[in-house]
């Protein structure tokens, strides 16, 4: 088998990030795209309805399509065209945690409900990065459930998703800076959105390179 030069092996690790970077681009999207369907789907409808079951369903299925190109990823393309267990046991957990915490944020209402809700969530998604991690380090799922290790991006993922509700809910308190940034025109719910977007790459980058460390 020939050897490879060092312009090749340097070419191939070039392809070898690129790759990985749209991949971490796409199931960004697809998270905020499903957590902004979501969102939008659920907020003035009643719990027990055809739009609430619309959204969550519509979150469910984004966010086992974001594991699966997390997976692939961390671990390569498989040929397995049905997720597996684990993948969609973790989607439904973080399906239900995001679900917890608006309906959190809703109950308490306002500033401080919202800011507690994101206290919580900051909590449960720390079990529940840790449990994804094993899976993506092919572990048996629960033979850790408090990694500190994932604390640091379960606290990105939730302060991003704190500044997106209050973008949503209380976008009075981000006027005049918008203003002042030449975004006046734009609407707080995309701005929020755009928001947790960028939080959510962050946090998708390290947990993805936490997991590439075997």
């Amino acid at each position: 088998m020939a050897t490879l030069g060092p312009e090749e092996r340097t070419s191939l690790t070039g392809l070898r990030v690129l790759g990985q970077t749209l991949s971490m681009v796409a199931f960004t999207l697809v998270e905020t795209v499903a957590l902004g369907l979501w969102l939008t789907l659920v907020r003035d409808a009643p719990l027990l309805s055809v739009a609430s079951a619309l959204g969550i369903g519509a979150l469910g299925v984004g966010l086992v399509f974001e594991h699966v190109l997390t997976d692939a990823t961390v671990n390569g393309l498989s040929l397995a065209v049905v997720p597996d267990r684990q993948v969609l046991g973790i989607s439904l957990s973080e399906t239900l945690l995001w679900v917890v915490w608006l309906g959190l944020a809703a109950q308490l209402g306002g500033v401080g409900g919202i800011l507690g809700a994101g206290v919580v969530l900051a909590v449960l998604l720390v079990p529940q990065h840790t449990v994804e991690d094993n899976v993506l380090r092919d572990r048996p799922p629960f033979s850790s459930v408090l990694d500190p290790m994932t604390i640091g991006f379960s606290l990105v993922e939730a302060v991003g998703a704190t500044l997106w509700l209050l973008f949503v809910f209380e976008g009075w308190l981000f006027k005049d800076v918008l203003v002042a940034l030449g975004l006046g025109g734009v609407g707080a719910d995309a701005v929020g959105l755009a928001v947790l977007a960028v939080f959510l790459s962050v946090e998708h980058d390290i947990g993805v390179a936490l997991a590439k460390q075997g």
